[in-house]
């Protein structure tokens, strides 16, 4: 009788136990940001069924598996069918009681793990084989990376015409989401001391953070009968009687005929403008263009496009308040290109002009004498580099004053700034940084044929560049 107590006893404290095991996690929420090299997972939020004691938890306690989209992990130019799985480091835990990241614990059902950032090379494909010493393969040119052309060093491609244009449009489409599939390694206690079994679920719910703030949508141009989509960012205090500033943002060729977000998440050349930090001191429009077709080549020339996007700024002044004295370009390769030609195209549509890592014909630089353009390259970068050398030579021989600086890509913003404040002492309306050789890279462990891609991972985060943007007025 005793023995058939005992095992009663014990049966009903296993049951007892499961039971208090059996709590688990409700949900899981992947929060992903996007850097300068692109977008990835930066935090998981998990929840659960009882409040939790951020005390008892360590970054051991968990591990993530980051689900990449396979477009975002191609195979030299062959895309995956799935999703990439990728291991990803917790690098701090705490708990919340709302599901989002916090300076100190609070008490509350959401476990936060925060993700180790980890840096991917630009862009999307397979780059040569990683060298230390700066020196390419036996046998391997050296290139400047996809969308920076060596001047004169490929065939010069023909322009889409309209037909290719109107063929290519497909709406708005976006990217299959980002997904963290978390495991609870061991039982971990809640508050009340109870303990939950360990898991592991997949993301059911994922946060964008800013690029979740842009809307897409269509524009019809009728002078050229082509549609374009766009994503636009419209600031939160948006007030209807005040002015706000407009930065166009044109993106490199690797995302052509991509995805319309992918031009939010390729770098931070759209979201940047739209981020609390800055929208809290410059409150503007951000335009992101979505382009299906090339817009301009290697001769200068552009499309409907280019032209289109034109007709779309005047169409977003009709529906909102946008100050067309404070009206700014930026763009990264041929984005920068585009610029350029806008530039020259429409003298008096921008007030300046923010220029990343492109090229522009040298002997049309004309309508830029009175212009204010900000020219960011890297040395190694064997397109940009030299295209602008002689666009800010030939500017100079006009007369033209150009502050000219070597800023090592590597500086933090305290020391960019200080680099900043000493060019704004020169008074020049045409500005042209370079950096030196591998320095866009963040450690001497780099890619041949990659500096052009990399200079945009360092350029748009320099703050004072951003500030003398809006400084600027027609």
């Amino acid at each position: 009788m005793r023995k058939v107590n005992y095992l009663l006893s014990t049966l009903c404290m296993t049951f007892v136990q499961t039971v208090a095991m059996a709590q688990n996690a409700q949900k899981v929420k992947a929060i992903t940001e996007v850097f300068g090299d692109g977008q990835q997972v930066t935090t998981v939020v998990v929840k659960y069924d009882k409040l939790m004691d951020g005390k008892k938890l360590t970054p051991a306690m968990f591990s993530v598996n980051e689900i990449v989209p396979p477009q975002l992990r191609p195979k030299g130019r062959t895309i995956p069918k799935d999703p990439v799985v990728e291991s990803r480091k917790v690098a701090k835990v705490y708990t919340n009681n709302v599901p989002e990241k916090a300076s100190t614990s609070k008490k509350g059902e959401y476990v936060i793990l925060e993700l180790a950032k980890v840096y991917h090379y630009l862009p999307a494909f397979n780059p040569p084989a990683r060298s230390g010493n700066g020196s390419p393969k036996d046998g391997e040119k050296k290139g400047d990376g996809n969308g920076g052309p060596v001047a004169g060093g490929r065939p010069k491609p023909a322009m889409p015409l309209r037909s290719k244009i109107l063929e290519s449009y497909k709406g708005v489409t976006k990217i299959a989401d980002f997904k963290a599939e978390v495991s609870q390694l061991k039982a971990i206690k809640t508050a009340d001391g109870s303990k939950v079994a360990p898991f592991t679920m997949t993301s059911n719910e994922v946060e964008n953070l800013i690029v979740d703030d842009f809307i897409q949508k269509e524009y019809y141009d009728k002078l050229s009968g082509i549609k374009m989509i766009y994503n636009l960012y419209v600031p939160k205090s948006y007030d209807a009687s005040k002015k706000y500033p407009l930065v166009l943002f044109m993106p490199d060729a690797t995302v052509t005929g991509m995805e319309t977000t992918r031009t939010l998440t390729q770098g931070i050349g759209a979201t940047i403008w739209a981020s609390p930090e800055e929208q809290a001191k410059h409150p503007c429009f951000v335009l992101a263009p979505d382009y299906t077709q090339q817009i301009i080549n290697d001769e200068w020339e552009t499309n409907e496009y280019m032209d289109a996007t034109v007709n779309l700024i005047h169409d977003l002044q009709k529906q909102y308040s946008i100050n067309d004295k404070k009206m700014y370009t930026t763009g990264q390769s041929g984005g920068c290109m585009l610029s350029f030609a806008m530039d020259h195209k429409y003298p008096d549509l921008f007030a300046a002009s923010l220029l990343m890592a492109g090229k522009w014909d040298s002997t049309r630089v004309e309508n830029f004498k009175n212009a204010k353009m900000w020219m960011f390259c890297g040395k190694g970068d064997l397109g940009a580099f030299p295209s602008m050398n002689s666009i800010t030579s030939e500017l100079e021989k006009m007369g033209v004053k150009v502050s000219k600086a070597v800023w090592n890509g590597r500086s933090t913003q305290e020391e960019f700034n200080q680099l900043g404040a000493e060019m704004d002492k020169e008074g020049a309306n045409i500005r042209y940084v370079v950096f030196p050789q591998y320095t866009v890279f963040p450690d001497d462990d780099h890619i041949d044929g990659m500096e052009h891609l990399q200079t945009w991972r360092v350029s748009y985060t320099i703050e004072c560049a951003r500030d003398w943007l809006f400084r600027q007025s027609k």
